[in-house]
């Protein structure tokens, strides 16, 4: 039973294989073509030709290109169990003791494994190696400190990569909880208030205003057409997408009814390019950067007016909106979670294929959003 269990603790401790063996083959196979270089020409400075010809004899000979193959791929397997059980160990958080308990018969092998090969091909060195001990001792401790230390650096860099895709991954469960709590509150307002009462007095309203001002019913109808695309979720798509000619329309109604509201004191700038046939977006995505610079913007002064740009093309979606800071402070608070909500709903439905720049300076305040066209 002890033996069971300690073979599958040996296998838990390569699971996962977090450093791929042919990524250091890869690496070790650089550093041993560097290293030839360098011993390839530091030697043709040799200047007795008959040495400097026995030495390129041995360089280009069968024995040591096979050795250099057979030190390549066994180090380098070395390499890998090294990595992978320093890497286990640091995310297991073991002790100190652990680790040279670990790694100390490791680098042994490593010594044994690489002396041996050097010995099957070339027996005739290891005479000089017991007559002169001191001169190969170095060699052996260069290696093993530089493997030493290439496993702290590895296996450090890959634990920091970890962590940080960990943290990701965890900010975006929470961003997915966060509004999947505000879906669930937002149903619930729903469900609190009857969209078709809602309508049916819009409509009544509409009807009674229309013989008296036509300012006030073209009003009521913009804003129940504006509250119907809320509340209806009949022109989504299976996949929650929405045809970007809807979503601009829904803009524009929007405009229309602050334009209604303000008046003379409200200036916007809308301008479009490209065909929207057929294409689908996120929904609500466009509208939150615009209700955020209605909200909090300057669209009083007719020359500088909040601008809106929308650029179609064949695969993706320009979409900017700048508008001027208001000079005083209007008691709105800005909690900018409209657009946080709305970073998380583009990361959820886009990944990482898009993009949101943020420009924040004293006057202005510029949102760019591209996103890919499905």
């Amino acid at each position: 039973m002890p033996e069971k269990e300690a073979n599958y603790s040996l296998k838990m401790l390569f699971r996962p294989q977090r450093i791929p063996y042919w990524k250091l083959a890869a690496c070790m196979a650089v550093l041993l073509a560097i290293l030839n270089v360098k011993t390839y020409y530091r030697n043709m400075n040799i200047e007795n030709p008959e040495l400097r010809l026995r030495f390129l004899n041995w360089l280009f000979s069968w024995e040591y290109i096979l050795q250099q193959f057979i030190s390549l791929f066994t180090v380098a397997f070395l390499c890998y169990v090294t990595f992978n059980l320093y890497y286990q160990l640091s995310i297991r958080k073991a002790k100190l003791l652990t680790y040279f308990i670990a790694l100390l018969p490791l680098l042994t092998l490593y010594l044994i494994i690489d002396q041996g090969i050097n010995y099957f091909f070339y027996p005739e060195s290891y005479y000089l190696l017991f007559k002169n001990p001191t001169a190969f001792l170095s060699d052996a401790l260069l290696g093993l400190g530089i493997l030493a230390v290439l496993t702290v650096l590895v296996v450090k860099v890959a634990v920091s990569n970890d962590v940080k895709e960990k943290n990701k991954k965890l900010e975006l469960e929470n961003t997915k909880l966060e509004l999947g709590k505000k879906d669930a509150e937002f149903e619930l307002l729903k469900s609190q208030v009857n969209p078709h009462f809602l309508f049916n007095s819009l409509n009544y309203l509409y009807s009674k205003s229309l013989p008296h001002s036509n300012e006030l019913s073209e009003g009521i109808l913009t804003l129940s057409e504006i509250m119907k695309y809320a509340f209806d979720r009949s022109h989504e798509f299976g996949d929650g997408m929405v045809l970007l000619q809807d979503e601009v329309a829904y803009i524009e109604k929007f405009l229309q009814m602050n334009s209604l509201r303000f008046g003379n004191r409200f200036y916007t700038s809308f301008e479009k390019s490209g065909r929207a046939d057929g294409a689908r977006i996120m929904p609500f995505a466009l509208i939150t950067v615009v209700e955020n610079a209605v909200k909090h913007g300057d669209a009083t002064n007719p020359h500088q007016p909040i601008r809106i740009k929308l650029q179609l093309t064949s695969e993706q979606l320009n979409f900017s909106c700048e508008n001027q800071k208001k000079l005083r402070n209007t008691g709105i608070p800005s909690t900018k979670l409209g657009i946080s909500n709305m970073k998380g709903r583009l990361q959820m439905t886009y990944d990482s294929n898009y993009q949101l720049l943020i420009e924040d300076t004293a006057d202005t305040y510029l949102i760019k959003l591209t996103i890919p066209i499905k």
